[in-house]
């Protein structure tokens, strides 16, 4: 079945991109079966705009590989697993990147049988400029349904259930066909025999995706994120206190929604905060993990009150059992643990909390002092109990005087007046007294009672002797 759109017009475009009709040139000059697959064509037919091309081509077909590294001036390296089938040629730069995979199967028509989704499974050949896909490949994207192509699809690799939630987060208006989303409810176990690190990419998509709160909702309804963390099934039901309007769990999902939005209030307040990816990650994943340890501590007591005291080192805890597992970098599991662990800490703080309280604050956090405000922002946005009003003013100035004392570097990063060494040259013994030392004397500090060495000696010996 032919798509609405005419197919002359989607050629068309494709062939002004200056890099495709390069391509085309070279694969008709020297008659090589290569096609452009996948995404570009569909956000094509989207009419959204992107730089990362993908294509494949016979195996035999393999050393024009070279050829194109030659007129483009690059060079791929491999990626993937030879013993798999999965290997792909990738190049990026900085103006695009550019996926190479062989045929899976002979033919382009069984290549685009084996792909995941119909939306993604359209080819554009640039030697002789035709159109390839399967059944309702077009309509699908028209009619905004993300569909597996067969039956087998999901078995073949059952990554393409976490593949679909991805989707479902980065192209909007779509809807996953129910058909597909009882099969990865019936099918959800297969995804923890996956490798960890392709789990972890696909994770990080979705959290990178324009929405990212839709994308762990939808893991939670159709199975896959209790199965891949277990350790979030006690949040489920479990009721909060007066500052909540929602139960744990609820409160998380809304929570990572409220991410982006804490950015944008910054930036209203002109305290706008650049953030990375990591960045970005590292507080979806902070905001994902923050309350685990709730369940661990929930306490009634005999009015009926519940408390959750020290919940924030339980989290801590499961949040580096399922960042393990799930294979993260030392940097970035260090990183979110550190918020996880600090994430009361400006909640906490009341109207009458002292200046110097803040400057041993944004000391004590140094660079993660911006992720740090924009988690609690965040946090505060999120629990709406009949409580949280009288707080959010004194919360919101909290934030955005910290932010003001980011900006002055004495206090992230202030010069030691003293070191461990100068410390036990006046007969101090090493060990936590040494530490006791330092801690005092950086407090004093950033209070602005001391500046030079000589204070901080004086003050050394008239409280330690």
């Amino acid at each position: 079945m032919k798509p609405k759109m005419d197919v002359r017009d989607l050629r068309e475009r494709i062939l002004k991109d200056p890099i495709l009709t390069k391509l085309s040139n070279l694969t008709k000059e020297r008659k090589i079966s290569f096609f452009l697959v996948g995404g570009y064509i569909r956000d094509l037919f989207l009419s959204t705009h992107r730089i990362d091309y993908d294509f494949t081509l016979p195996k035999e077909a393999s050393p024009f590989l070279s050829t194109i590294e030659e007129a483009f001036k690059i060079r791929f390296f491999r990626v993937g697993k030879e013993e798999t089938d999965t290997i792909t040629y990738r190049t990026v730069k900085k103006e695009m990147s550019m996926d190479i995979t062989f045929f899976q199967g002979q033919t382009i028509e069984e290549d685009l049988q084996r792909r995941d989704f119909t939306i993604n499974a359209i080819a554009f050949s640039l030697c002789d400029v035709t159109f390839h896909w399967v059944k309702e490949a077009f309509e699908d994207i028209e009619n905004k349904v993300i569909r597996t192509v067969s039956d087998s699809s999901i078995d073949q690799d059952p990554l393409r259930m976490l593949r679909a939630i991805r989707y479902l987060c980065t192209l909007e208006g779509f809807v996953i066909d129910p058909a597909l989303k009882e099969e990865i409810s019936l099918k959800r176990v297969l995804v923890a025999k996956l490798p960890k690190e392709r789990i972890k990419m696909e994770l990080d998509r979705i959290f990178l995706s324009p929405f990212p709160a839709i994308g762990m909702k939808s893991l939670h309804e159709l199975g896959l994120l209790l199965t891949l963390m277990p350790e979030l099934k006690g949040l489920e039901n479990l009721d909060q206190n007066e500052h909540h309007h929602l139960n744990v769990l609820s409160h998380t999902f809304l929570m990572i929604e409220k991410i982006f939005w804490a950015s944008k209030w910054t930036a209203l307040k002109e305290r706008n905060i650049s953030l990375t990816q990591e960045d970005w990650l590292s507080l979806y994943y902070a905001s994902l993990f923050h309350d685990l340890g709730k369940q661990d501590t929930y306490l009634k007591n005999g009015k009926g009150k519940v408390h959750f005291y020290d919940h924030e080192s339980h989290s801590y805890k499961r949040a580096e059992g399922i960042m393990e597992r799930l294979r993260f970098s030392n940097q970035m599991k260090n990183r979110i643990l550190r918020l996880i662990q600090n994430h009361m800490r400006i909640l906490n703080l009341s109207k009458e909390t002292k200046e110097t309280a803040l400057k041993r604050l944004v000391n004590q956090m140094g660079d993660e002092t911006p992720l740090l405000v924009l988690h609690t922002l965040a946090d505060k946005e999120a629990s709406r109990g009949i409580l949280s009003a009288e707080i959010d003013d004194v919360i919101e100035g909290h934030c955005l005087r910290v932010l003001e004392l980011f900006k002055e570097k004495d206090i992230v990063y202030p010069s030691p007046l003293l070191n461990g060494h100068d410390v036990m040259a006046l007969g101090y013994p090493s060990g936590p007294r040494v530490g006791e030392i330092l801690n005092l004397i950086l407090e004093k500090q950033l209070e602005g009672e001391i500046k030079t060495r000589d204070e901080a000696l004086r003050v050394l010996k008239e409280r330690f002797g």
